[in-house]
């Protein structure tokens, strides 16, 4: 009997509960920016490698990604919520799964478990470096 109660105190003390709207949002600090969206985008500028194979290639769209904040301030559940192509949405997921500790979001004064949501527009232009 003090096995079984022992297992679900301890269900009722982890939390996996995934919050979008904390009180506090998450920060990502990269650089000298100062929003996380500035952040971001210049984390990934600095650290998304192009595959090669678009290097000759038309594309234009916007990939949207999502991913979790955990409470220890590492990413996890990195995902494709609406891409553009199957190999140009892995090399950008990839980028996202490499990103540094962030801080966590905060509820009710607690570190919490925050999803969150980035926008990557991708606008490569066939021959654009050429002259």
């Amino acid at each position: 009997m003090i096995g079984i109660w022992s297992t679900v105190c301890y269900g009722q003390q982890t939390d996996t509960t995934i919050y979008s709207v904390p009180d506090i949002q998450p920060i990502f600090k990269y650089d000298t920016c100062s929003s996380s969206v500035e952040s971001i985008s210049k984390y990934f500028i600095d650290k998304y490698k192009l595959p090669s194979l678009y290097f000759e290639t038309d594309f234009a769209g916007t990939i949207l990604i999502e991913f979790v904040i955990e409470k220890d301030s590492t990413i996890s559940n990195v995902k494709v919520l609406r891409g553009i192509d199957e190999q140009l949405d892995v090399s950008v997921k990839e980028t996202f799964k490499s990103m540094p500790k962030w801080i966590p979001g905060i509820f009710n004064g607690k570190t919490v478990r925050t999803k969150y949501k980035f926008p990557v527009t991708v606008h490569l232009l066939h021959g654009m470096n050429k002259k």
